[in-house]
């Protein structure tokens, strides 16, 4: 069997709202949950697992989509009147990064602080 990303646990302040935020703007869907985590699943199905942590140190997750995946939850976030950049340092505040050898790219934070870059070209 190739090897492969399976699942991944997300401190968050609030499980469930970081859950339900991660639907909404990736559009991950619901899995069943247990113990202590709220669970959703990627297309490819990665598992993401939001659990209270003890220490909350902020972390970067990028997702790779399509450019209408990318567009949609773009929209998400400017209905949530969420801050997003262009680049990672934060300095082209409320703009995405377009170019024809990049892709689309955006970063932006979750309800925990966490980093997280939606991209629609591989770095690879």
């Amino acid at each position: 069997m190739p090897v492969s990303f399976n699942h991944t646990i997300i401190g968050a302040h609030e499980p469930q709202l970081s859950a339900d935020f991660y639907q909404a703007v990736l559009g991950a869907r619901p899995a069943p949950s247990w113990g202590p985590f709220v669970n959703l699943t990627l297309d490819d199905d990665t598992l993401l697992q939001f659990a209270v942590a003890p220490v909350n140190d902020p972390i970067h997750m990028a997702f790779l989509m399509t450019a209408p995946e990318f567009h949609r939850g773009l929209g998400v976030l400017r209905e949530l009147g969420v801050d997003y950049w262009a680049d990672p340092r934060m300095q082209r505040p409320q703009e995405i990064s377009d170019s024809e050898e990049d892709g689309l790219r955006v970063y932006f934070r979750d309800p925990s602080g966490h980093f997280l870059e939606m991209l629609t070209k591989p770095y690879l």
